[in-house]
């Protein structure tokens, strides 16, 4: 079945298992990227260079290897009051105002059709945004 036109064909089984609540819809850093945050990468290179922190060895590999949670954990374990610091900076780059007006589209098409017949949300995220809220 083709929801769009022009668009991909989506099996029939996949929309069932979808209505029966089977399936759930994972949405990373980059559905956030038209409302202006920054993708995860760009956020841990932003985070580095606000809190002044010059990468480790290990943190290195942790960037350059994609773990970017990981490098975020490790910051958070390395400075003093690791936690707290990296928390006041990420809600720094979270909380840039409101969105333009379409930057929000594709969260809205997310949220509709992350939910089942029952009306229940079945959407994770790896945001440190709160835009699907």
């Amino acid at each position: 079945m083709q929801l769009l036109k022009n668009g991909p064909e989506i099996p029939e089984e996949l929309l069932w298992a979808h209505e029966d609540g089977d399936v759930v819809f994972f949405a990373g850093a980059g559905v956030s990227k038209p409302a202006g945050m920054p993708g995860f990468k760009d956020l841990v290179d932003q985070l580095y260079v606000q809190l002044l922190a010059e990468p480790t060895s290990e943190q290195k590999r942790a960037i350059k290897e994609h773990r970017y949670d990981v490098a975020i954990n490790l910051l958070e374990r390395w400075l003093p009051n690791g936690a707290e610091q990296v928390f006041d900076a990420l809600m720094v780059h979270m909380s840039s105002g409101a969105p333009p007006a379409n930057a929000l589209a594709t969260h809205k098409a997310l949220l509709t059709l992350g939910r089942n017949r029952s009306g229940q949300t079945q959407l994770i995220t790896t945001n440190f945004d709160r835009l699907f809220e």
